[in-house]
């Protein structure tokens, strides 16, 4: 059986900007953080990311976020390195289609303070390394036409994002992390994003090597 990032786990990170991440799957005992981090989410995000925005996240939905069977549903969180008032600045999971194992539906959560420092693309890469080991071919996701922030990030990793009424259809072809790195290194395709998720991939090898 192929070694996952999981087995790795907990590990640290340094994103571009010099801040120090901890990363590690969520767990069961994490629903008290989880609901703690809901609380710090303004209306807009909690909009884009559960499509309803009461004030507090239920313990039924905290409890379904954090049970995970690191196969079925899988979720991954980025939390400060060093223990502080901030429960964490983002997590993201997949959850595989049960009528076909090689399609999982991705999402995303980043605290305001925290979005556009990198945290989608750095949790990304690691569900993409994890998922494809565990036999993922394919993301699919949605978000509201509102969302256009999400939209762009998407289409920026190399998505598909299509309209569709009140929401976007995502989609994503996965590739081997080996393959992506190699395309990568020359020059297909360009952009800085594919860039920052392979520049994660080489690390993530790195660590099997």
């Amino acid at each position: 059986m192929a070694r996952l990032l999981r087995d790795l786990a907990p590990f640290d990170v340094t994103l571009g900007d010099d801040l120090p991440v901890r990363l590690r799957p969520l767990k069961k005992s994490d629903r008290e953080r989880a609901r703690r981090a809901y609380g710090l989410l303004s209306e807009e995000s909690r909009m884009n990311r559960f499509w309803e925005k009461p004030r507090e996240l239920s313990p039924s939905r905290a409890a379904s976020l954090t049970d995970t069977d690191n196969r079925s549903h899988v979720a991954w969180v980025a939390l400060p390195v060093e223990e502080c008032e901030i429960p964490a600045y983002g997590a993201a999971s997949f959850w595989r289609d049960e009528a076909d194992s090689e399609d999982a539906e991705l999402a995303f959560t980043v605290g305001d303070q925290w979005q556009r420092r990198g945290f989608a693309t750095l949790l990304f890469s690691v569900l993409w390394f994890d998922g494809w080991r565990t036999g993922l071919r394919r993301f699919h996701g949605c978000c509201r036409r509102e969302n256009v922030a999400m939209a762009a990030w998407w289409e920026s990793v190399g998505g598909v994002v299509v309209p569709a009424g009140r929401q976007h259809e995502l989609a994503f072809e996965l590739v081997s992390p080996e393959d992506f790195v190699n395309r990568i290194s020359f020059g297909m395709p360009s952009g800085p994003r594919p860039v920052e998720v392979a520049e994660w991939m080489r690390q993530w090898l790195d660590k099997f090597e």
